[in-house]
């Protein structure tokens, strides 16, 4: 049950960010103009922190239940894996090899951080 959760958490944290990504396409989400703070929100705004806090309550969770040097460290290299993905393919960023060498560090880490004893 608990691998399921960290799933989620990955899943919905990587939805979270994309989706607030795409939203922001083209404009400025906030911008300060004659000494006025201006919010530029749509529906992807909305959906992205509504996903961000569902997150967030994930994430309560999970650091609950687990030690902190564990989970944290494989939540982020999940989410850092699935973001580098979802930008090449959703916003064709261009992949180098310092982010390939990067992205595959953090997976060694994950394999490293998962072997027992």
């Amino acid at each position: 049950m608990l691998k399921i959760i960290v799933a989620l958490y990955v899943l919905v944290t990587s939805a979270a960010l994309i989706v607030i990504k795409l939203s922001t396409s083209g404009s400025v989400p906030v911008l300060y103009s004659n000494s006025k703070v201006h919010f530029s929100i749509n529906i992807l705004t909305i959906v992205g922190l509504f996903l961000y806090g569902l997150s967030f309550l994930t994430y309560l969770y999970l650091i609950s239940k687990f030690d902190l040097g564990y989970i944290i460290p494989v939540t982020t290299g999940l989410v850092y894996i699935i973001i580098f993905t979802a930008s090449y393919l959703i916003f064709r960023e261009v992949f180098t090899i310092w982010k390939i060498i990067g992205i595959s560090l953090i997976i060694l880490g994950l394999i490293f951080i998962n072997i027992k004893k």
